[in-house]
């Protein structure tokens, strides 16, 4: 704030200043055109433009390519004043007939409407900036004809519009940027860059309109020898002003995501039309003067819309892809052991419920192996947690390694205990299975001295389901559990089995 509060001072002296010289020129000179005419109605313009320039080089990313675009828009302006200076001082163009700086002064709007119609969430690419650059050439070349009346390099005699209906055109178009210039600022985030632009260029575009629509119709009043050039001026005082009071942006600005309600989500994804509409709506005026550029000019359109449309139909369809595969790849690893990189006790209770459930369905036999390290704590203990810790992981790459077949799971269970779902599997193979997972984290010569031995050991608890049986997951995992728990009481390093206990009531029946 206080900084802002000492730019305000200079600022405003220098907007004072030109005032009061866009009032004593246009007083002193009211009744004869001279240079002196155009000093305030000069100076203003080009402090707007160094203001926005100056503000584009201080920021980046997109906020700086659109105040880029609004520099775009007043430097057309600027040559437009400068080159209607030009022939009202020495072509001495009648104020009534419509002229070249017209056209500057009409097309000005263009890069403003490009700023205002970005693609949703400002994603652009060279294909988005080429169409704009194709519509961009189209609405410059339906300008000209809006204002002559003829096809440029056109052998026919040039019949500028009435400035009445000239006038009429400017209001529409100041009226059409400033409706768009609010709709894109309802839609942007607030706090952000790209907010205090969108700020910025829907109060300009307001009071310049305002302003220069009384301007004009002063004009037409007075037959262009008026002393309210302030009118005309104050717009571009005012957007300097505003600009140069503007906070310093900060160095990759992070815009929080916020929720938008449907309306400001309709402006969002409708902006993008704001171009194409403007495009068709010149091609209806210039219908009357030549029905083939019309016609073309409608089609590239509708056309240049339709390819626009197909494209952010083909970046939603490629954001969707990507976005279940990053959905895919976050349920991986919410079923992953962080440590082991094995399925997750969460997966394991899911692979184990779906798989009871076929098991029934098809007959096919369901095996559950539990397994135990045993005395894993006097490892942990003797040589540290991370010692533990890469013993977990060869363990859980052995017994994966043994019950590799393309349905087994190996889970870490929790803790030390691992298991394993075997599907089409009966007892005598599960447990020749768990003789070779023994073997294989024997193999492995992890030092664990107990009572039992000089190397790690499991234990090995296993429950077999088999047609016509009946039960729950549950139960099989119940059973599973009760063999370990015997492994254990038995002295530990060794391969129990235990039938699965049905409850009371249930049936050997499918």
């Amino acid at each position: 704030m206080a900084s802002q509060t000492r730019k305000l001072g200079p600022v405003l002296l220098c907007a004072l200043a030109l005032v009061g010289v866009d009032v004593v020129c246009s007083t002193v000179t009211s009744s004869r055109p001279t240079g002196l005419n155009y000093v305030g109605q000069v100076l203003a313009p080009l402090l707007a433009l160094a203001a926005c320039s100056w503000r584009a080089r201080t920021v980046s990313g997109r906020a700086r390519a659109l105040w880029i675009l609004f520099a775009a828009g007043l430097v057309l302006w600027n040559f437009g004043l400068w080159l209607s200076a030009y022939e009202d001082l020495t072509q001495l163009v009648p104020f009534q007939v419509a002229s070249l700086s017209d056209v500057l002064f009409f097309f000005y709007g263009v890069p403003l409407l490009l700023a205002l119609s970005t693609p949703v969430d400002g994603q652009r690419s060279w294909l988005f900036t080429l169409l704009d650059g194709v519509q961009g050439l189209f609405a410059g070349y339906l300008t000209y004809i809006t204002i002559f009346s003829v096809l440029p390099f056109s052998t026919k005699a040039i019949q500028p519009i009435s400035i009445t209906l000239l006038v009429t055109t400017y209001n529409v178009e100041n009226i059409v940027l400033a409706a768009s210039g609010a709709m894109r600022l309802i839609a942007t985030p607030k706090g952000g860059e790209e907010h205090r632009f969108y700020r910025t260029l829907c109060a300009f575009l307001v009071v310049y309109a305002i302003g220069a629509g009384i301007y004009n119709q002063i004009e037409i009043a007075t037959n262009g020898n008026t002393s309210w050039n302030i009118l005309a001026d104050f717009p571009f005082l005012l957007l300097a002003s505003l600009i140069f009071l503007l906070p310093a942006a900060a160095k990759n600005e992070f815009q929080p995501a916020v929720s938008k309600s449907p309306l400001v989500l309709f402006i969002d994804n409708a902006s993008p039309m704001f171009f194409t509409l403007a495009l068709l709506a010149m091609g209806m005026v210039v219908l009357r003067h030549s029905f083939a550029t019309a016609e073309v000019a409608i089609g590239v359109g509708l056309v240049l819309y339709g390819i626009r449309t197909t494209a952010l139909q083909i970046r939603y369809i490629h954001a969707q892809q990507q976005l279940q595969a990053a959905r895919d790849r976050l349920e991986e690893i919410s079923l992953q052991d962080g440590l082991t990189g094995i399925a997750n006790r969460r997966r394991f209770d899911q692979t184990l419920e779906s798989e009871w459930h076929r098991a029934r369905r098809t007959h096919h036999p369901l095996s559950l192996l539990l397994i135990d390290l045993d005395f894993f704590k006097n490892l942990n203990d003797t040589y540290g947690h991370p010692f533990g810790d890469r013993c977990l992981i060869d363990v859980a790459g052995a017994l994966r390694a043994v019950a590799a077949r393309s349905g087994d799971l190996v889970a870490r269970y929790g803790g030390e205990e691992f298991a394993a779902i075997l599907p089409a599997t009966t007892r005598n193979d599960a447990e020749a299975i768990a003789i070779r997972m023994q073997e294989a984290v024997s193999a492995l010569g992890i030092k664990n001295e107990t009572d039992i031995g000089k190397f790690l050991s499991i234990s090995v608890g296993i429950a077999s389901y088999a047609y016509p049986e009946a039960g729950l997951p549950a139960q099989l995992l119940e059973a599973s559990d009760r063999a370990l728990y015997k492994a254990k009481q038995n002295g530990r390093n060794r391969i129990e089995l235990a039938a699965v206990q049905m409850t009371l009531g249930e049936s050997f029946s499918h």
